[in-house]
């Protein structure tokens, strides 16, 4: 055997035991809120861009042959980079992040608004009624309802999904009564909303209110109810790692268990309780929210109304102080960073009511955020209100068809969108 042969079938027992090791490892009003190995990548077996052929031998390789073999895998490389390097960066599930696109439902299209000029560019225009905009923790989808009867948002909504440009419309779930209080899981795969149950005819007074939890993948994909024993609301994915969805249990009916907050897999198994105490009435245990490092549940409880903030380490609970001891609180949402609460506060004869701001840990009753509303004849017209990404404004409905801009430093506010059911909601950016 030449010098030359063996120099040939060394570089073909390297070329191959080298590929051997290379095998790579990859919506109570009508809305509330709510991987397999990869394949192996072209550029690292660098049979691919060799002229091998396991029956014959292998002829040298001239050295400027070698040259282009290197600059050909410098290149996949550089391209491979590139590729990745222009992704956009996501932003986390949780916490402060850049205000993105705003996007608004009105008179049952849905919207882009610049929160500047107030300008709007249709995003979905068609014969359908859509509304009810919350977009996916990681920006890139939005999702939306849309009803088939518009004059009858009872009789049924669609779970409908977005791209955040409005593209790649599509439905995840056919009509369902009572659709109501969606959140999305913290990696942004799946959808948890409330149905309402199928009990036949409602007996005298039995409102059929929403109480079965759903889960569907965004996709629209492994749509299915989870049996939690209760009827559920106010539902939401456990941060961080959304293993559990937190909601209050109902007591609607005599044969209902008593009202109290629990948390469940999202394969319905694991029910646990997270209240610590024994509900005082059927009205406690209510406006059920998790905090963004999922540490903190906040509730209302029933009598004065007052908000209430449980440890979930510790079972240890305050509440957040008001001006009076008699101060009734309502619907406490946090800010992205997990520091200040936003909550409706009533005046002390009921009949107007106004947003609060106050910080988490209860040092002081917190600054007045917006305009007084009169009591409307449904109840209070201050409504669906959240922070923006950044946590430096909250949006809220004024009624169901006005939308406002909230600085928290107190400066003006803005109105953001109007019309029927105009409900807006704020991309979340990468900081």
């Amino acid at each position: 055997m030449t010098a030359s042969d063996r120099f040939d079938q060394n570089v073909s027992d390297w070329l191959h035991a080298d590929a051997e090791r290379r095998v790579p490892d990859h919506l109570d009003v009508v809305l509330r809120r709510t991987r397999t190995e990869r394949q192996r990548p072209a550029w690292s077996s660098l049979e691919r861009w060799l002229p091998m052929h396991t029956t014959l031998r292998l002829s040298p390789v001239p050295r400027a042959a070698w040259l282009l073999l290197v600059l050909a895998v410098i290149l996949a490389l550089a391209v491979a980079v590139l590729a990745v390097g222009s992704r956009p960066r996501l932003p986390e599930p949780f916490g402060l992040a850049r205000d993105g696109a705003v996007v608004t439902s009105d008179d049952g299209d849905i919207y882009s608004i610049d929160p500047t000029t107030g300008a709007k560019k249709a995003l979905i225009a068609d014969p359908a009624f859509d509304f009810g905009v919350t977009f996916s923790r990681d920006g890139t989808k939005f999702i939306f309802l849309r009803a088939p009867d518009s004059a009858n948002l009872d009789a049924g909504l669609i779970l409908m999904v977005a791209n955040a440009d409005g593209s790649g419309i599509r439905e995840l779930s056919p009509a369902v009564p009572g659709l109501d209080w969606q959140d999305w899981s913290p990696d942004s795969s799946r959808i948890a909303f409330l149905s309402r149950p199928t009990r036949g005819d409602p007996a005298p007074g039995d409102t059929l209110a929403p109480g079965v939890i759903n889960i569907v993948n965004a996709d629209g994909t492994g749509l299915r109810a989870l049996d939690v024993g209760r009827p559920a609301h106010e539902l939401s994915w456990l941060p961080p790692d959304g293993r559990e969805i937190v909601f209050r249990g109902e007591h609607l009916a005599a044969t209902d268990p008593p009202s109290g907050i629990f948390a469940v897999r999202p394969d319905g198994s694991g029910l646990r309780p997270i209240s610590t105490k024994p509900a005082a009435d059927s009205s406690d245990y209510q406006d059920v929210v998790v905090s963004p490092d999922g540490a903190h549940v906040m509730y209302r409880s029933s009598g004065f109304m007052r908000l209430h903030i449980l440890d979930l380490d510790t079972g240890a609970t305050r509440f957040l102080p008001g001006p009076t001891r008699t101060s009734s609180q309502q619907g406490g949402v946090f800010s992205p960073d997990g520091l200040s609460v936003v909550y409706m506060r009533w005046a002390d004869d009921g009949k107007s009511s106004q947003l609060i701001i106050a910080p988490t840990d209860g040092s002081n009753i917190g600054n007045a955020l917006g305009p007084v509303a009169a009591l409307g004849p449904d109840g209070p017209i201050i409504n669906n209100y959240v922070f923006t990404p950044d946590g430096k404004a909250v949006i809220a409905n004024y009624g169901d068809n006005l939308t406002r801009l909230l600085p928290i430093d107190g400066s003006d506010s803005t109105i953001l969108s109007q019309g029927s059911l105009a409900f807006a909601a704020y991309q979340r950016l990468a900081p």
